[in-house]
């Protein structure tokens, strides 16, 4: 619990930094974050499909967060980073049929291609939102909430379940999650959203706060449960050793990733009068 706490009281501080001044500083640190998520994901993969290119995944993830960072509008960040992917893709494939050691070449094939749009796509759109609102403040705004609600759920999740948790909610998958903690995490997500709703004054309706922390609340533990999965396919227990306390960069990415893209379209298409 000390390294978590130690880990906080260090990074939150450099990312509300990142956030609140932006420029360059929020684009090379997503994009930072990319590099060594796309690494340990590349580690991850089942024996006999690798080793994959972990060059060209880093390169092909940056991209794609400055292609969120040059877009304007949800149409023009879709179509940057569908560009960039399938340049991406192109090269990737010829590497691949070219040069790939491996004998499972459709597994490492799904990494390959899926492992940019897992990390560097979905990161794409912290800086999509960060851009989001018509305002530099109200797009700074959005992002804190993504990521504030993001955290209150995995921080619920995980002190209810321990404190509470009795009825494991998928033990072939994540033996420690529990619903006990699931419920709890919906909770902390949903306060979180309704208290930064007023704080951050984001002009949106309370029933409009109170859909975005359950989708967040709802999808970011799918995304837990969905790195675990790969980690279980991995036989590994942490995607890495980067950050004391939580293991990886994909072991503190698994919820953000799906919240952030969550807010962001919810704000752009969903509630966008």
């Amino acid at each position: 619990m000390l390294p978590r706490v130690l880990t906080a009281l260090v990074g939150i501080p450099i990312l509300v930094t990142a956030i609140w001044w932006s420029g360059p500083w929020l684009s090379v640190l997503v994009a930072l974050t990319a590099v060594f998520g796309i690494r340990e994901l590349y580690r991850m993969l089942p024996a006999g499909a690798g080793p994959l290119p972990a060059e060209l995944g880093a390169l092909w993830c940056v991209a794609l967060v400055m292609g969120g960072q040059a877009s304007t509008d949800t149409s023009s960040f879709l179509r940057i980073t569908a560009v960039i992917w399938l340049a991406g893709a192109f090269v990737a494939m010829l590497w691949l049929f070219a040069l790939h050691p491996g004998r499972r070449h459709v597994v490492a094939g799904i990494y390959l291609l899926g492992g940019p749009l897992y990390i560097g796509f979905l990161l794409a759109h912290s800086l999509a939102l960060r851009e989001a609102g018509g305002t530099e403040d109200l797009g700074r705004n959005w992002l804190l909430l993504a990521l504030a609600v993001a955290f209150a759920n995995d921080t619920g999740a995980y002190l209810v379940g321990r404190s509470l948790g009795a009825h494991s909610m998928a033990p072939s998958i994540s033996p420690n999650k529990t619903w006990e903690g699931s419920v709890g995490g919906l909770a902390f997500a949903i306060a979180a959203s309704l208290a930064l709703g007023r704080i951050l004054d984001l002009e949106i309706l309370i029933w409009q706060q109170a859909v975005i922390g359950s989708a967040v609340g709802v999808l970011g533990q799918m995304g837990d449960l969905a790195e675990s999965k790969l980690k279980r396919i991995a036989n590994m227990k942490d995607a890495g050793s980067i950050i004391p306390g939580h293991g990886g960069v994909l072991d503190r990415l698994d919820s953000i990733v799906v919240s952030v893209p969550t807010v962001y379209y919810l704000v752009a298409v969903v509630f966008e009068p």
